[in-house]
């Protein structure tokens, strides 16, 4: 062989080496016939474990493909619909693929929800379109698919997908203000408060027939959502469903145990033929018992109407609204525990002062009464005072109801290719009116105590509980507020570098009214307000059945209080933000943002002198910064950012000097990655928040309070979500929170507040859809759960703590889906656990529960 020869054959064979070692990627966009991204498609490439899922946008990514030609497949509900040769040649290449699906395997899919059940993206987190690798912000966004994938019909089993989050409290059943479920977020309170972004700061519905999409927001915001919807914590989203270009209908029935039953419906409906008219129509009605000894229920309807109009290229118009109504029967708002040792002491000590005993007595009679949780209770474990979780203590007749509206228009305009207008606004209203029923746990000493001062020789019982006073008023409320929301958001250059940019003018206006009638009751022999009776917790008790609406009517008639409280809020909000991210480069980009919020409160209107009173006004700025370095661009994010939040605080210390608005400062940091083309995504960050300004009681003058308290929280957050197969999807998630005051009135110094939930708790989910040949095609199976560790119901100095028990609620589901029905059982708290929540009260949670649905969709 000639050296030509030779020296050719090693040129090729060094050419195929480098070929063979370099990389590229491929990525794209796949779509129907109509242009509609079609989201969940899986690419695949043939003869190779290399997949990955098409987003909500239809775009897609394969990495890490070694230079040659390869066979590319669009398969959907496990049909290839195409196939096409691509040859990957360069560092990256793009690809527009045309793959239109039958309506039938459309329906399909949204039967079935096997489509990506996170939200990788959002135009509400950050105001403007940023994927989660871009955002120094750690959020969750939880879709449809997820909520059709797990069978669930409320929003407390949607929001507890989310790592870090747990149910703390039901709140008051019926009122439209006050209740709804309150969350636990990195230590602090959270609500569903936030409505497309706006805010909607009254109880929305707990269905989720119109929700397409629940994102739980971590972390002080109050730079782009201020103070009224966002706690410390962070802030929960819901996003409603909007009308798209398809006819469609879909129903779904489901009943269960303890006399479960629902009925939802989504029509949605093009009015013209060009499609530029779209509208949708969802529907729900549902009741459940609340599984105790009176038959009690609640009982849920809502009418969600919405429209989109494309008035050419660069106008659209969404108008939607939310028509709801909720009543409330034989539901009590839980066990509270207001008469702790050190209050009894307390009203202890004004009876015998009243009675004119010597204070040497006094001092004696203190000395030997309990001082302490166990003293007084035996226990500070709540599952071990004997409470059956069966029985109410209380009559369904005793109801509250509420009703509310919502209005909400956005008009988004096009103004040039790099910027666009949005304008938002949202308009509520709502009123309630009821009954409040609520148990106080009474310790033995009360009543031994009470029984005996008239004899002079005070006894103080054996330690426990053997009895609970039950306690109501009245309420009735209305409530209404507007929103009016101007974005300016923009994607241009400035020398060279890349900003995405929005800039903000925000007006929000809020009043309610609300009146209680209380009625003064006897706490065993004692006057005592809002005490109906008291009632044995064991055994028999023969007025079980007395607390019930007749009786608590002739009360309000014969004992109602002359001082009912009235109470009213009136306060306007005027605020300018604006936020900021630059790319420095194509790995490194820098968030910066700030919001001037000035806060009006009317204050209390009186009507005798008509004059508003005790109204204020005050100034907030809060600022955030955020830094992303990606080393493996849409891989592997490294972020940290530092947020603020504030919230108003009314009144003035000795100096008569006002307060200040309470503030909030984190910093966090961690790391975002979505590895093995994006199957595999997740987060792991660790976050410190410092509150300060906090109104507390002054040490030296405890008729003043003093604006100096600080509560810090701290703690540690990971998420894992996979698609190792396209139809087998994995949620895992885990966080722990160190939360404690450490400057504060001496009740609570140095201890974990109540509100701030465990240190510990995880979540999980598993499902798998069967796409084979044999009998288990078309079957679905999905089990999880959460673990949440104890609690404290009340943590008190010198008291000592009422403990909530860690649990661990498993939920298990199988489901039959065939092109365009579906039938399910899930079982709720699957092992059944004894599950009581709460903080400062406890409420016991749904025994297992099995639920029976069907849905079709034509």
């Amino acid at each position: 062989m000639s050296l030509k020869k030779i020296g050719a054959l090693l040129t090729a064979c060094l050419f195929t080496t480098i070929l063979l070692g370099q990389q590229g990627s491929v990525s794209g966009n796949v779509k129907t016939s109509t242009g509609a991204p079609l989201s969940s498609a899986v690419i695949s490439i043939a003869g190779k474990n290399i997949h990955t899922i098409a987003n909500d946008s239809g775009f897609f990514r394969i990495n890490d493909l070694a230079y040659g030609n390869y066979s590319l497949a669009v398969i959907y509900l496990g049909e290839v619909l195409l196939t096409q040769q691509i040859t990957v040649n360069q560092p990256t290449q793009e690809l527009q693929l045309l793959a239109s699906p039958s309506a039938r395997m459309i329906d399909e899919v949204k039967i079935i929800g096997v489509k990506p059940v996170i939200a990788r993206q959002s135009e509400y987190v950050s105001k403007m379109p940023l994927n989660s690798m871009e955002n120094s912000q750690v959020y969750t966004g939880i879709t449809s698919t997820l909520i059709t994938q797990q069978k669930v019909y409320n929003l407390d089993d949607v929001v507890r997908n989310a790592p870090g989050i747990n149910k703390s409290n039901d709140n008051w059943p019926g009122s439209l203000m006050y209740g709804g479920a309150t969350y636990v977020s990195r230590g602090f309170g959270t609500e569903v408060r936030a409505l497309n972004g706006l805010a909607c700061n009254v109880v929305m519905p707990s269905d989720v027939q119109n929700v397409s999409r629940i994102e739980v927001i971590k972390g002080p915001s109050a730079t782009l959502f201020g103070s009224v919807i966002t706690s410390y914590g962070g802030l929960i989203n819901r996003v409603t469903k909007k009308p798209y270009e398809e006819f469609s209908v879909a129903a779904d029935a489901s009943a269960g145990s303890y006399n479960f039953q629902r009925l939802g419906l989504d029509v949605n409906l093009p009015l013209n033929k060009d499609k530029t008219f779209l509208s949708r129509l969802n529907v729900a009605t549902s009741t459940q018992g609340n599984f105790t000894d009176n038959g009690g229920y609640t009982k849920n309807t809502m009418i969600a109407p919405s429209f989109t109009y494309k008035l050419n290229d660069k106008v659209r118009i969404d108008l939607s609204s939310e028509i709801y109504n909720t009543l409330s029967a034989g539901n009590s708002m839980g066990v509270m525990f207001t008469l702790m040792p050190s209050a009894i002491k307390q009203y202890t000590r004004q009876i015998l002062t009243d009675n004119h005993i010597p204070e040497a007595n006094i001092n004696y009679i203190m000395s030997q009464m309990p001082s302490t949780v166990k003293e007084a209770f035996g226990t500070e474990n709540v599952n071990e005072f004997g409470l059956d979780r069966f029985r109410s203590f209380m009559n369904k007749n005793i109801e509250a109801k509420s009703q509310a509206m919502n209005l909400n228009a956005t008009v988004q305009y096009k103004i040039s290719p790099q910027w666009t207008s949005t304008t938002s606004a949202l308009y509520l209203s709502g009123s309630d009116d009821g009954y409040e029923a609520r148990y106080v746990l009474l310790p033995n000493v009360v009543p031994a105590l009470l029984n005996s001062l008239s004899s002079g020789v005070p006894k103080f019982g054996t330690p426990g509980a053997d009895y609970l006073g039950r306690n109501s008023r009245h309420f009735e409320s209305s409530v209404s507020s507007s929103q009016l929301q101007q974005n300016f958001t923009g994607d241009f250059k400035i020398g060279g570098m890349r900003n995405r940019m929005v800039i903000g003018l925000d007006y929000y206006y809020f009043r309610s009214s609300s009146v209680w009638r209380n009625f003064t009751g006897t706490l065993f022999t004692v006057p005592y307000e809002g005490f109906f009776d008291v009632v044995k917790i064991r055994d028999s008790a023969a007025n079980y059945y007395d607390f019930e609406k007749t009786r608590l009517d002739n009360i309000f008639a014969t004992k109602q209080n002359k001082n009912n409280t009235d109470y009213g809020v009136n306060n306007s909000i005027y605020s300018v933000f604006v936020n900021d991210v630059l790319n420095i480069s194509d790995n490194l980009l820098i968030n910066a943002g700030a919001r001037l919020d000035r806060f009006v409160a009317k204050g209390n209107y009186d009507g005798v002198s008509n004059q508003w009173k005790d109204g204020y006004k005050q100034n907030a700025f809060s600022p955030k910064v955020g830094l992303v370095y990606q080393p493996l661009r849409e891989k592997l994010s490294l972020f940290a950012n530092y947020q603020t939040g504030f919230n108003n605080r009314s009144g003035a210390g000795e100096d008569n000097k006002p307060f200040k608005p309470e503030h909030s400062y984190q910093w966090e940091t961690g790391v975002k990655y979505a590895l093995f083309n994006g199957n595999f995504t997740g987060t792991v960050s660790y976050y410190n928040i410092t509150v300060n300004d906090i109104v507390r009681t002054n040490p030296k003058n405890v008729f003043f309070s003093i604006q100096d308290g600080t509560q810090k929280s701290k703690g540690f957050e990971a998420e894992v979500l996979g698609n190792p197969l396209p139809q087998f999807n994995v949620m895992l998630g885990y966080a722990y929170n160190d939360s404690r005051y450490v400057r504060a009135d001496s009740t609570v110094n140095g201890l974990r507040p109540t509100t701030a939930g465990p240190y510990h708790q995880a979540n999980l989910w598993l499902h798998y859809h069967f796409i084979t040949k044999n009998f288990l095609n078309n079957f679905s199976i999905g089990a999880g759960g959460n673990y949440v560790g104890q609690t404290f119901a009340m943590n008190l100095n010198p008291d000592g703590a009422f403990i909530v028990p860690a649990y661990t609620l498993v939920n298990a589901k199988v489901s039959y889906d065939r092109n365009n029905y579906s039938f399910t059982l899930r079982v709720n708290n699957l092992l059944d656990e004894n599950i009581w929540t709460g903080a400062n009260s406890i409420r016991p949670q749904m025994p297992r529960q099995f639920v029976g649905s069907v849905a079709i969709k034509l």
